[in-house]
């Protein structure tokens, strides 16, 4: 038991150097370099279709078990398609969403001369 917990202390001795602190390498600005709020907005709205697609796919996932597991059954056949469809148009009206807040962003980003 000594043995495994030295070796485990000394794999671990490395990452306290690792992640010491610098005090000169501290940033004023706790968002880094986001200078704009459109800027962050238009980051947090990539961040969040992200979970759009994870979501997505895991809707394809459940329709596609529904499918393989109905054995013939037509209410569940049909459930299955649905769930399908549906994770289909909701990707194409987040998808879309996506384009027309990013033409938004860029008309306002974009200064005018």
């Amino acid at each position: 038991m000594k043995k495994i917990l030295f070796i485990l202390l000394g794999m671990l001795l490395p990452l306290s150097h690792t992640l010491a602190a610098d005090p000169g390498s501290a940033t004023l600005n706790p968002l880094g370099s986001i200078p704009v709020p459109q800027e962050l907005f238009g980051r947090l709205l990539r961040f969040l279709l992200g979970f759009v697609g994870v979501g997505a796919l895991t809707f394809f996932i459940i329709g596609g078990i529904i499918l393989l597991m109905s054995q013939g059954n037509a209410d569940k056949v049909k459930m299955g398609k649905d769930t399908l469809v549906w994770a289909i148009i909701g990707m194409f009206v987040a998808f879309t969403s996506y384009i027309i807040l990013r033409f938004v962003l860029e008309i306002i980003i974009t200064p005018t001369a």
